[in-house]
């Protein structure tokens, strides 16, 4: 089994991302990444701010998804905060 790069990763959940504006299926799609990330051992803070960088620069790149990628990604970060 060959290992899992995480930039892969990251740049496979943008993509996803980028071809829809429904708000639960980014989620899904953040959440997944997020989850094949820790599966590969990657720690979980390097892998939020991995996918969170990610983000930030796609959002930058193509506003017209900024709105409901923004909300999913704040909810997670919420989330995260004890």
């Amino acid at each position: 089994m060959s290992e899992i790069n995480p930039i892969e990763i990251v740049a496979e959940c943008i993509e996803k991302y980028k071809a829809t504006t429904e708000r639960d299926l980014i989620a899904h799609y953040v959440s997944e990444t997020l989850g094949f990330m820790q599966v590969d051992e990657e720690p979980e803070n390097d892998a939020f701010a991995l996918l969170g960088g990610a983000i930030a620069d796609a959002v930058q790149q193509d506003p017209v998804y900024r709105s409901a990628l923004l909300e999913v990604w704040t909810e997670l970060e919420q989330q995260r905060v004890p």
